[in-house]
């Protein structure tokens, strides 16, 4: 079976070297390794590729390690639909299960261990459709690319819960959607915007009001205050670089960024902190330190902020990355 399938089939295998190459060729090629050599593998497979998204099911009846090559070109999007498996990406560990998916990022280590009887619904979905619709958006974008939370309670989105229904009802469909390029369009349409509406990366911002073109002027210090959040920034100098008074300028953010340019530079900086808690090298680097690096003098301020904005606190993050350590 190979990524061009064009049928919800059905694979089932005990065979450790069989399983390993039919699911390399459909998702990454990855090693697969049991934890107990005396539980017999029991894998259930199932996949179709709808342009650049694919849907996938799969389980295993034993304990296996999975240790894939970087994902590079796509997001990995795991949805258990029972029993337990923890997941590590990157920086981030999590202990998936119905209620708590995993989004695996490219470019990341990636190393999981599903337990026994661990079923999964796993999405596949294209970087470059993920990016583009971001674009569209009005979403910024890094040139590193979008790199989403790794914990994903998908069981919380309504919109989230009617979107993979509907996915999962193509694949048992899959011959009549596949006749359709304007259904699979529509499709990858559907998986990306949902994604990125259900579960916002951490290197972008809110997307802009809907039906609205972003002035140049915002634009213009929407890249400055992404390139320069390091430093010492004031809104008078945003003002005189965008060319306009300080009260145009927080209006046009407000109506276009539903929050201030101060306030859009603070998302930044929390969202940088967060990515140096996560990936310092220093052993012993503080919450204190980084929270002081990027401007954030009160640390009960600074905890409460970022909770709201990532769901712990930057305690939290550092304890679970050292550790992984």
């Amino acid at each position: 079976m190979s990524p061009n399938s064009t049928q919800w089939q059905d694979f089932a295998s005990n065979d450790l070297d069989q399983v390993q190459s039919s699911v390399s060729s459909m998702i990454k090629p990855h090693r697969l390794s049991l934890k107990k050599s005396s539980q017999p593998l029991q894998t259930r497979m199932r996949f179709v590729q709808f342009g650049q998204v694919a849907l996938m099911r799969l389980g295993y009846g034993a304990d296996v390690r999975i240790q894939p090559e970087e994902l590079a070109g796509f997001y990995l999007i795991q949805l258990p639909q029972y029993g337990q498996a923890t997941i590590r990406c990157g920086g981030e560990t999590v202990d998936s299960s119905p209620k708590i998916a995993t989004v695996l990022n490219p470019n990341a280590e990636i190393d999981m261990v599903w337990h026994a009887n661990n079923e999964q619904l796993m999405l596949k979905v294209d970087r470059t459709l993920v990016e583009n619709i971001a674009l569209n958006l009005d979403w910024h974008v890094p040139s590193s690319g979008l790199i989403f939370p790794v914990k994903l309670e998908a069981h919380r989105s309504t919109n989230w819960q009617l979107m993979l229904r509907y996915v999962v009802d193509c694949a048992r469909n899959s011959d009549s959607v596949l006749q359709s390029p304007l259904l699979i369009a529509q499709l990858e349409q559907l998986i990306a915007t949902t994604l990125l509406d259900a579960h916002p990366p951490l290197t972008a911002e809110k997307p802009r009001v809907p039906g609205k073109v972003l002035p140049k002027h915002i634009r213009l210090v929407e890249n400055y205050l992404h390139e320069h959040a390091d430093q010492v920034i004031r809104v008078d100098e945003l003002a005189a670089l965008a060319q306009v008074s300080i009260r145009t300028l927080h209006a046009g953010f407000q109506e276009y960024c539903g929050i201030s340019p101060m306030q859009y530079l603070r998302q930044i900086r929390l969202d940088r902190a967060r990515h140096d808690l996560l990936h310092s090298l220093d052993p012993n680097v503080s919450v204190a330190q980084v929270a002081l690096r990027w401007g954030f003098m009160h640390q009960g301020r600074f905890s409460a902020e970022y909770k709201q904005r990532f769901g712990e606190t930057p305690s939290q993050t550092l304890q679970r990355r050292r550790h992984e350590m």
